[in-house]
């Protein structure tokens, strides 16, 4: 029988996030992690922070909650039996959607505190299990299976980037490339741009309805006509394979607009890839398991 180690006041020791492991041979490794500790520490003495999760001080994400972290998003998954706008009436797939994991628990928690509360120090860290699904696309998409992949990111509206200050699933991907996670023969391509649209026909997909989302997002995206490095999407995407870029999955009314654009000059829509996929407005899942889900209000595309 095991004998369990217990702390001070009969509570066992806080996990330690793997101080316990050998330092480094090369000296100028360890005197790199002690510095960026230093650093760590310096900023969250200036800038005090609390886990998003457990709220426990000094980490955006504790050691512990990172753990979980990976541990609930370590297998993606198809998730498009959860959004009613991917599947039709007859049960067949209309568009399918790879999720990196569920939305809940801790990974509800860090993506809302990324997406609504301004923790963009948070990138890094859901960047990484954006890229896990980026690997897992070829054998979870049929039509991804040994083709070289467009990855074309769904934009902000205008309100969404000026209340925020910034593009959620943008950051992300561009988090994915600084680290170079992208798989090869994987580009990424801003190729949809959100069309401006008058006040009285701006409405926050948070809680509308599943006809009323789908005619919220009805024309609200178009093709940009050029980027800065000189690529013309319209051109560029004629006869390639992609996949859309979403943050997180409701009923897929965004994701599914996305690819109908993209279809316009020829893209073959593949699929989508998603950080996360919930449980669509009124609570039904057609399948897979759904059990212990964050309330749709957190985390639907509200732009």
């Amino acid at each position: 029988m095991g004998v369990a180690v217990v702390g001070e006041q009969g509570r066992e020791p806080a996990f330690d996030g793997g101080r316990h492991r050998e330092l480094p041979a090369r000296r100028w490794v360890r005197a790199w992690l002690w510095a960026e500790s230093a650093w760590r520490d310096f900023l969250y003495l200036v800038m005090p922070a609390e886990c998003v999760s457990c709220g426990r001080e000094d980490a955006a994400l504790c050691p512990g909650c990172a753990r979980l972290l990976r541990l609930q998003a370590r297998t993606p998954y198809r998730a498009e039996g959860s959004a009613d706008a991917l599947v039709s009436v007859f049960g067949q797939v209309l568009l399918p959607v790879v999720a990196a994991g569920e939305y809940r628990d801790v990974l509800a928690a860090t993506i809302l505190a990324f997406k609504n509360h301004g923790r963009t120090e948070l990138a890094s860290v859901l960047g990484r299990r954006l890229a896990r699904g980026m690997d897992s696309l070829p054998g979870l998409l049929p039509g991804a299976a040994g083709r070289d992949l467009v990855l074309v990111p769904v934009p902000s509206t205008g309100s969404g980037w000026r209340r925020r200050g910034y593009d959620p699933v943008a950051m992300l991907l561009r988090a994915v490339q600084r680290e170079r996670r992208v798989p090869a023969g994987t580009v990424i391509v801003p190729a949809l741009a959100a069309r401006a649209r008058p006040p009285w026909r701006r409405h926050h997909q948070k809680g509308l309805g599943r006809a009323a989302r789908r005619r919220n997002v009805r024309n609200s995206m178009r093709l940009r006509a050029g980027l800065p490095w000189g690529i013309r999407p319209a051109a560029n995407l004629a006869g390639a394979f992609v996949v859309v870029v979403d943050d997180v999955l409701t009923t897929g009314s965004t994701v599914r607009e996305a690819a109908q654009t993209l279809e316009i000059c020829g893209a073959r829509v593949v699929g989508a890839l998603v950080l996360a996929a919930a449980r669509a407005p009124g609570g039904d899942t057609v399948e897979g398991p759904r059990e212990g889900l964050a309330e749709n209000s957190l985390c639907t595309k509200d732009e």
